[in-house]
């Protein structure tokens, strides 16, 4: 008989391996019904066991991920406005510029079934959960911006089961929801008018599971103080509760005056798994109270039949049970987290550590969380506090063991009688908490470190495990030496009188990267959206850091609108530059920019830079410009912003061929024209522009203009970033791009 672990791990294995791959093979759903069954057949051989829990994990999750992805909107419907009906779904989030929701049941008014929807209704009317809506919403397929080491908003919806993203237009509320459709939202207004003030909702966000009860301010302090698992419903909270629930029911029970006829187990046991499934529910099920709950119901279960169960088994159990119930759970960073957290402290508290003092095993704790999860968060893209581990001593034992408790008795009460002096009270704890952390993060330093390769990481990984082994004490140089990887990891670099290029993808914007040997010069930061979501923080300085760079030599900003310059600021905060220019620095207050001078030139590492600007009088934005030449070995690549044609015919005498362009304004046909083009000569042409761009760039005739003489055209909408190496010998051509060279199959 095969060992219980080795079947569980066997078991996930066959269902995680098709997250691995590019594309699905083409099988019907009961196609793969075919391999179990010859693996049913040779299940006496030796490992035949094995191979039959692997075929049946994997096929499971082929047919899944191939459901779900029949379930996404139909091609012909991309990008086109429909009118639909649909019930709301889970909590919606107010932003500044309106709401943002999940609809679920929608079906257009010509009776066709639409997957799940996440909308954003700019300036839109208040929506609740439940609530059922005609809304005139224009669709889109679900699609994220692809560049090395940033977040893949793809899997993030693929994993919710998201089928289809939109703006709405226009909609009238068609039916108020039943109570039971509503009661997470009726549950979140009600105790929210006992919190009225901003700091008091914070609390919502451990009653309710409401992220949005939480600043960008708050966010930031949690993240430097690695705190940000306890100020969500986690899994550490439902943990806490059932124990409490179980330990106080079976108190009342043994003080009660009534006689109880059976053992006591079994009234606690049921009771105390439905205060944790209720306060699962209000966190909205996220995979860390999912791994929670069923760990919980496990060792319930097992109590109730008298069974002893080892606790690897048990969460090696939960982790199958939870990537059962959803194969794409694994795409997100809290899965792994959630859970390997866990893992290290069962592997980390094993031993005699019940000789130690009570204090000794709290340190212990906080000591193989902080160095275990390390790997995983670089595995991620994740930035670490450096002074968690003395944060989370104080943290969680204030947040679980009094603000938790109270805020849960408080809304009890405040429910029952309608007396909020005890939530008030929690309230007040969690603000004070919040003053402390706000103080931790001001010398609580944030540490980046880049993915360093596959073989590195996994050495690295082996290191921190071999550290938190109880008595290991003997192997614990080796295991430092094991993690250097991750902390001296270095990306390649251009060779000497070479030069790497790469145009992030910014949506409808423009960053790029240019590095020479020991150089790097960020020409543009993306844009600043209206929403708040900043791209110079969420996507270009992930990008940059993926690529190995630690500091910017010189960050260029070509003009002062918001799609160039609008994440410049969070660029300079979070990897200052040495040097800054701009083409209207009097219009980027802050960044302290030097004007852009025509003709400034200097040489890096052999390769050479030149500033161009047109200075035509009374020129607007766009024809302010700073355009940027650089030539390595004779190739040459071009970057000028977003310049007009009167701008490209004054700039024509100053102007070398080019090996790689960057079409000027994003491909507007006020730009490119043909004596530009045939100046430059270009063998490729990066249209830097969003998917389905509301501007229309780049304009079908400017497109063809380039086509016409001869230059290959990349749209950084469609191919994600695009990296090219200038100053090798032979013609130019893309390195990599970033949507192909880490292509998953739900990508669309």
């Amino acid at each position: 008989m095969s060992h219980p672990y080795l079947l569980l791990t066997t078991l996930l294995a066959g269902l995680l391996i098709p997250l691995c791959f590019t594309r699905l093979p083409g099988l019907p759903w009961w196609g793969w019904l075919f391999f179990p069954l010859i693996a049913f057949f040779l299940r006496r051989r030796p490992f035949g066991r094995v191979l039959l829990v692997f075929a049946l994990g994997a096929c499971w999750a082929l047919a899944w991920h191939q459901w779900q992805l029949g379930q996404r909107l139909p091609p012909r419907l991309d990008n086109q406005t429909l009118e639909l009906v649909g019930t709301v779904a889970a909590l919606p989030e107010q932003t500044d510029t309106g709401w943002r929701f999940m609809l679920r049941d929608g079906r257009s008014l010509d009776g066709q079934s639409l997957p799940l929807m996440r909308l954003h209704w700019w300036g839109g009317e208040a929506v609740r959960a439940g609530e059922q809506w005609q809304l005139t919403v224009r669709l889109r397929a679900p699609r994220g911006m692809r560049n090395p080491g940033t977040f893949d908003y793809e899997a993030w919806l693929y994993a919710q089961g998201v089928g289809a993203v939109g703006s709405v237009r226009a909609g009238h509320r068609v039916a108020v929801a039943p109570a039971f459709g509503q009661w997470r939202d009726r549950l979140h207004q009600h105790l929210g008018s006992s919190l009225v003030s901003a700091d008091n909702r914070r609390l919502l966000a451990l009653l309710v599971g409401d992220r949005q009860a939480l600043s960008d301010a708050d966010w930031d302090v949690l993240q430097r103080t690695g705190t940000s698992h306890l100020l969500v419903i986690s899994g550490l909270h439902v943990g806490m509760l059932a124990l409490a629930f179980f330990l106080l029911v079976q108190q009342l029970v043994r003080w009660s005056p009534w006689h109880w006829p059976w053992p006591q187990l079994w009234l606690s046991a049921p009771l105390a798994l439905c205060a944790a499934a209720s306060y699962a529910l209000l966190a909205g099920m996220a995979v860390p109270v999912q791994r929670a709950l069923l760990m919980c119901a496990a060792a319930l279960l097992l109590k109730l039949w008298r069974r002893a169960i080892g606790p690897v088994t048990l969460w090696l159990l939960a982790m199958c049970m939870v990537v059962l119930a959803n194969p794409a759970a694994p795409l997100r960073a809290g899965f792994w987290l959630s859970f390997i957290a866990v893992g290290l402290l069962i592997l980390g508290m094993g031993g005699r550590l019940h000789n130690r003092g009570l204090w000794w095993r709290w340190g212990r704790a906080q000591w193989v969380a902080f160095i275990g999860l390390w790997p995983w968060l670089v595995l991620w893209g994740m930035p670490a506090s450096g002074a968690s581990m003395l944060i989370n001593l104080v943290a969680i034992p204030w947040i679980s063991l009094l603000v938790v408790p109270l805020a849960l008795l408080g809304s009890l009460l405040q429910l029952l009688t309608g007396l909020d002096q005890l939530l008030l009270l929690a309230a007040w704890l969690l603000n004070l908490f919040m003053g402390f952390l706000s103080w931790a993060a001001g010398w609580s330093p944030l540490i980046y470190l880049s993915f360093p390769g596959w073989w590195s990481w996994c050495l690295a990984l082996v290191g921190s495990l071999m550290l938190l082994l109880p008595g290991a004490a003997a192997v614990r140089p080796l295991a430092l030496f094991c993690l250097l990887p991750v902390f001296f990891a270095e990306q390649p670099r251009p060779a000497q009188g070479q030069l790497h290029v790469v145009v992030l993808d910014v949506g409808q914007g423009l960053s790029v990267l240019l590095q020479t040997a020991e150089h790097d010069l960020l020409y543009d930061a993306g844009a600043r959206l209206a929403s708040g979501f900043d791209l110079g923080e969420a996507v270009v300085v992930p990008s940059l850091l993926a690529l190995g760079v630690e500091k910017l030599d010189l960050l260029l900003i070509s003009h002062g609108d918001n799609d160039h310059a609008g994440g410049a600021f969070s660029v300079s905060r979070m990897l200052p530059a040495r040097r800054s220019i701009a083409g209207e620095p009097e219009r980027l207050e802050g960044l302290s920019a030097e004007p852009c001078h025509h003709g400034e030139r200097w040489q890096w590492d052999g390769v050479d830079f030149q500033l161009l600007r047109a200075r035509l009088p009374a020129a607007p934005a766009n024809g302010q410009s700073c355009v940027l030449q650089v030539t390595a070995n004779g190739q040459s690549v071009l970057l000028p912003g977003d310049i007009r044609q009167i701008e490209e015919y004054a700039l024509l005498p100053a102007l070398a061929p080019a090996e790689v362009l960057l079409a000027p304004h994003h491909g507007s046909r006020s730009s490119s024209s043909y004596a530009f083009i045939r100046r430059l000569n270009p063998d490729w042409v990066v249209f830097s522009a969003g998917y389905h761009s509301p501007y229309g760039h780049p304009h079908p005739q400017v497109v063809q203009r380039y086509r016409e003489l001869g230059s290959d055209a990349i749209y950084t909408g469609q191919s994600g970033a695009v990296g090219f190496m200038l100053g090798r010998p032979g013609k130019v051509r893309p390195e990599w791009r970033w949507r192909e060279a880490a292509r998953r199959f739900w990508h669309q």
